[in-house]
């Protein structure tokens, strides 16, 4: 794949995957708060999508969430367990299994406590959505020092693909080098709604361990 810098949004064309027991004949169920969406400072971060591993130590590997919106508690899809699988989605290197309404609401996200600051020069995410519903899914990456005020590092807008009944994304993005201690993964809420889909890993890249 060709590698661009200095993009603010790209277009990634990756390999699709099916994912069994989700129908789109769900219906919606969500046991999370709606969380305002925080205060975001402008920033203009430089991107590379690259289906490769970026080099450093995915230091959100074990580390916990401590804030979400948008998961389900649903039997009848693999046992979808909000409460349960929320935390799987760092346990690096085997993949989680987070259910989600995607862009739901105030936006679908899940909020990683690093533990302590790091300067961070890449991220990365694993995660599918339902093919059930042609529409893009915009996926960003902001990061904070407090939790409270937060810099956009990645916003990718994946296109829909037709190939199979489910869109699949594994993918490490490089940013330029930004201090973070909490790692915030959402979709924002767009208008573009795109049926469940599955928070499976969520990673963030510094040279420090």
């Amino acid at each position: 794949m060709m590698k661009k810098s200095c993009v603010r949004f790209a277009w990634i064309f990756l390999a699709t995957g099916s994912v069994t027991g989700c129908s789109q004949s769900i219906q919606q169920v969500s046991n999370s708060p709606k969380l305002p969406p925080p205060a975001v400072e402008s920033a203009s971060p430089s991107n590379i999508a690259s289906s490769k591993p970026i080099s450093g130590t995915n230091v959100a590997a074990g580390k916990p969430v401590i804030a979400r919106n948008g998961g389900i508690t649903y039997p009848g899809w693999g046992n979808a367990n909000d409460p349960a699988d929320y935390q799987t989605t760092t346990n690096y290197p085997k993949l989680g299994r987070w259910g989600n309404g995607t862009n739901e609401g105030t936006g679908t996200f899940q909020i990683v406590d690093l533990g302590t600051v790091y300067s961070l020069h890449g991220v990365g995410y694993n995660i599918d959505w339902d093919g059930a519903f042609k529409n893009p899914l915009t996926f960003r990456v902001e990061v904070s020092t407090d939790n409270k005020t937060w810099q956009l590092a990645s916003e990718i807008v994946h296109p829909y693909s037709p190939k199979t009944s489910f869109n699949k994304i594994d993918i490490d993005v490089a940013i330029s080098p930004m201090t973070a201690r909490y790692v915030k993964y959402w979709e924002p809420p767009d208008g573009q709604w795109n049926g469940w889909g599955t928070f499976h890993q969520l990673r963030a890249y510094s040279s420090k361990q």
